[in-house]
């Protein structure tokens, strides 16, 4: 495919940035996956981010065939994505004189949709929402801190302007449809996915949670950004609920979030504050965000995942967890309803209403027919329809590139 050539788009946040970092979270992971898989397909990647001065290389190479562009943009440090807009020309000016324009464009997120639009002449052009602020805004309406007017006016433009939209979900594709009156046609669904090779069942979670220093006790999971989306504070309310409760087996709560940077405090002081009043301290055990190596081994030493968030457009850590073969409890809003079967491979349901969603973890706490039932079933599920190797190839029919040894076909 000798123009299989695909630039990506993704200002805010780092593919190779460390996983837990400010705006650095699933969407990295899934940027970074799919170029790498792409460029297992002969797809040559090129992703622009914006340069944090943190003494990373300008270009880091990944792949074969994929790589991470660093631009700088506006002040050192790092800067919230709903304060990026303004550094967005130079940003755009910047990528444009590293490209030729015969690229295709991938862009990503809000952000990476207005650099692609300022770049955009007559290539093809495709965008990833990753979130929908109309969505967003319904749950976390706060206009102060996330500056929707802004991004929903961007959001409808990229929309007009390119030439698909990949939605993570049929929910999604429905949300763009419907709140932005983007035409079906217009849309295409494409998931995450996951590599199994790194995520897989593992053979003893006795042996890792020794091995990781876990008390030797059934272990509830939870990761993400110190951020009021991922409803980290539910999790810990549904600790509190079960608690309460003295006729369980012997069990522990792990979470792993929070790096001590200073726009994590208000959070922290959140979390803080649950654990004293449910006087948890003795059952949950905080992590700091964890090195992605490690993920697979957590997984693996952890008997229930849960991902709690308000509103999740999709959750990659879902996927990892499941591929790990771990059940999971998962927020009923958002993406997780599209992949997990209630009841069968998981349980959904509405981290808001604490005393339900912990009812579910609990059914998993006493059963552990059930949750190998559910681990079994969900591990099969990802590996048929979500593992990476076989997304990228949607992603490199969509782009309209050949399989590897054909002739491009971008239109």
């Amino acid at each position: 495919m000798p123009n299989a050539r695909v630039v990506m788009l993704s200002p805010h946040g780092d593919p190779l940035g460390r996983i837990g970092e400010p705006d650095i979270g699933g969407q990295c992971v899934y940027i970074r996956e799919l170029a790498k898989h792409l460029s297992a397909e002969g797809v040559q990647v090129r992703v622009f981010t914006r340069d944090r001065h943190e003494g990373k290389p300008p270009i880091e190479p990944f792949a074969p065939h994929a790589s991470v562009v660093r631009i700088p943009c506006g002040p050192n440090g790092f800067i919230p994505k709903e304060d990026l807009l303004q550094h967005l020309p130079e940003f755009t000016a910047r990528v444009g004189e590293s490209i030729d324009g015969a690229e295709v464009l991938h862009s990503h997120y809000w952000d990476g949709g207005f650099v692609a639009e300022g770049l955009h002449t007559s290539q093809p052009w495709f965008h990833s929402t990753h979130s929908l602020g109309k969505v967003k805004q319904r749950s976390l309406p706060d206009e102060a801190k996330y500056q929707y007017a802004d991004r929903l006016s961007i959001e409808e433009s990229v929309y007009r302007g390119c030439d698909q939209v990949f939605a993570l979900t049929d929910i999604e594709k429905t949300q763009i449809v419907e709140l932005y009156h983007v035409a079906e046609e217009q849309i295409v669904v494409i998931p995450p996915g996951v590599d199994t090779s790194v995520f897989r069942p593992c053979s003893s979670k006795a042996s890792l949670q020794e091995q990781l220093g876990l008390p030797k006790r059934l272990t509830v999971f939870a990761l993400g950004r110190l951020d009021e989306r991922k409803g980290l504070d539910l999790y810990l309310e549904a600790a509190g609920a079960l608690c309460r409760k003295s006729d369980l087996p012997a069990w522990s709560f792990v979470l792993s979030a929070g790096d001590g940077s200073p726009q994590e405090t208000e959070e922290q002081a959140k979390l803080a504050d649950i654990l004293e009043r449910h006087q948890l301290q003795d059952r949950v055990i905080w992590l700091p965000v964890l090195p992605e190596e490690q993920l697979p081994l957590y997984y693996g030493a952890s008997d229930i995942f849960v991902l709690p968030s308000r509103y999740e457009p999709f959750g990659i850590v879902m996927l990892e967890a499941m591929a790990s073969g771990v059940p999971v409890v998962a927020t009923n809003n958002g993406g997780p309803a599209k992949v997990i079967e209630h009841g069968v491979d998981g349980f959904l349901g509405d981290p808001q209403d604490v005393e339900t969603f912990a009812d579910f973890v609990e059914s998993l706490l006493i059963d552990a027919d059930l949750r190998h039932a559910f681990g079994q079933r969900a591990h099969q599920k990802i590996v048929q329809s979500y593992d990476w190797s076989v997304i990228a190839k949607r992603f490199r029919d969509a782009f309209g590139f050949k399989a590897a040894g054909g002739e491009s076909n971008a239109r």
